[in-house]
């Protein structure tokens, strides 16, 4: 009978303990940047283009304005600069040294990342960013996802200065 009412509590415990995450939570960014470094360390450019979000609706836009997001480049022309294997894709993921698929591990996740997690009204914006790794320019690289439709999305890339 101990051993039965031993058994009953543990499971309960066990149960109790157990900690769901929602998919729009701070702990999902950083399963979403383990996705995303994953991409990019075994240079997948389609898979990586295809997670950005091409339209947006103006209410979400000028939500955006009021949280004072750095949005130099639109998602378009990021994508259309990894195509033709441009400046974006010479820093992300081409074979120079200092290029940011060279420094993150094949499985993803990176150990220096630094997450922002932000929530404005209805909109959630995570802000990844890598140190750089680049020996004569200190441009940290900043990768701003969005929470939209039940998931996380990609919205620009932003070269920060140190």
């Amino acid at each position: 009978m101990k051993n039965i009412i031993f058994i009953l509590m543990m499971v309960l415990f066990l149960v109790s303990c157990q900690k769901e995450y929602k998919a729009d939570s701070e702990y999902s960014v950083y399963e979403y940047e383990t996705y995303i470094s994953k991409l990019i360390s075994n240079k997948d450019t389609l898979e990586f283009t295809s997670n950005f979000v091409l339209n947006l609706d103006d209410n979400i836009a000028n939500i955006l304005k009021e949280m004072s997001l750095i949005y130099e480049l639109t998602p378009v022309n990021i994508i259309e600069s990894i195509k033709n294997r441009g400046a974006l894709y010479q820093r992300i993921f081409s074979n120079n040294d200092d290029a940011l698929c060279n420094y993150l591990p094949k499985d993803g996740g990176y150990y220096d990342v630094s997450i922002t997690y932000k929530k404005y009204k209805d909109v959630i914006l995570a802000q990844i960013e890598y140190p750089s790794f680049n020996k004569i320019s200190e441009n940290s690289i900043e990768f701003v996802a969005i929470y939209l439709n039940d998931k996380w999305s990609l919205l620009t890339i932003n070269f920060l200065n140190i």
